[in-house]
């Protein structure tokens, strides 16, 4: 069997009988599945010609062949005669944005196969921390399963925490200021939300499918284990509900709170009309060039116009302090 660049593939080997894993290189792997043992093998999908060639030598299936290479499709479930093939969403959290990166499982009677594009965090995560799983519990490579899911709920928990927390700076400052970057920080924060609550829905999904339907690809032993995840994941779709219905929440008292300012300011504006309205009516009517205008030549004609002004005044605002409306 030809390689494919090592930067690309990794085989890793385990011996449950002896506790011994080892990596060894691609071209040996499907012998060494052959041989009794069992072989995790990562592999990256971004040189699909090479991919492609690789998953054909080693037996997969042309029909999942293509599923993995061209139609990456979230929640898949599909079983095989030589493999089962599933596909998840590793949560992404880049620049206050949540995506996802695409993984897909192949898994056979004697091998796990994770094939993605770039770098999943999960999976980096479960490269430093299964040597001593395997060392101290691992009976099949339903350990590694369950390595893979504890990690990618852990990642799903992670970037839930992030953007809890860019809520609670959020609603903090809601209530100071109002400006165009308030409402694109909540529509980033709904539409982060509402994604990572589409992916665990799928996810959990998977994983129940996992857990509850006998194969020959998945361990028997490991089913309880991913079983009791699957409450984890539904968890989490709770709490992104809850977090989507608080953030609505906040942003509708946010709106409630600027209507109610706004309302006090038209209040105060209409006071003050109320005011003014008789004086101008008052300046109007002395402002009229009639000849016969009887308080036109009164001597004391302009001191009467202001005391006029003044008890107008003052009689409005007792008025409005016997009303409770000042």
């Amino acid at each position: 069997m030809s390689s494919v660049p090592k930067t690309s593939l990794t085989v890793i080997a385990f011996d449950f009988a002896t506790r011994v894993e080892r990596e060894i290189p691609s071209d040996q792997a499907r012998a060494a599945c052959d041989n009794g043992l069992c072989c995790w093998i990562d592999l990256e999908l971004s040189d699909a010609p090479a991919a492609a060639a690789f998953l054909a030598q080693f037996g997969i299936n042309a029909v999942a062949r293509d599923e993995v290479l061209s139609h990456p499709v979230l929640g898949r479930y599909d079983i095989y005669d030589d493999c089962l093939h599933v596909s998840l969403s590793a949560p992404v959290l880049e620049a206050g944005r949540v995506s996802g990166a695409h993984l897909d499982l192949l898994l056979g009677e004697r091998f796990v196969m994770t094939l993605h594009r770039g770098p999943v965090e999960c999976l980096s995560q479960v490269k430093r921390s299964y040597r001593q799983f395997f060392g101290t519990f691992a009976r099949s490579l339903g350990f590694l399963l369950f390595e893979i899911w504890d990690h990618l709920i852990e990642s799903y928990r992670n970037v839930f925490a992030a953007t809890e927390d860019e809520v609670e700076r959020l609603q903090s400052t809601m209530f100071r200021s109002v400006d165009d970057d308030l409402f694109n920080r909540v529509s980033k924060l709904t539409g982060n939300l509402q994604l990572l609550r589409r992916n665990v829905l799928a996810d959990r999904e998977v994983l129940r499918q996992l857990a509850t339907h006998k194969s020959l690809f998945v361990a028997e032993t490991t089913q309880p284990y991913l079983l009791n995840m699957v409450g984890a994941m539904e968890r989490l779709g709770d709490d992104l509900m809850v977090e989507r219905e608080i953030l609505a929440e906040t942003l509708n008292l946010h709106f409630g709170i600027v209507s109610h300012r706004t309302n006090r300011l038209l209040f105060r504006l209409t006071l003050v009309s109320i005011i003014f309205l008789p004086l101008t009516f008052l300046c109007g009517v002395y402002g009229m060039n009639f000849d016969h205008q009887p308080e036109f030549r009164w001597t004391y004609g302009y001191a009467y116009f202001w005391g006029l002004i003044l008890m107008t005044v003052t009689g409005i605002i007792a008025l409005m302090k016997y009303k409770r409306w000042w």
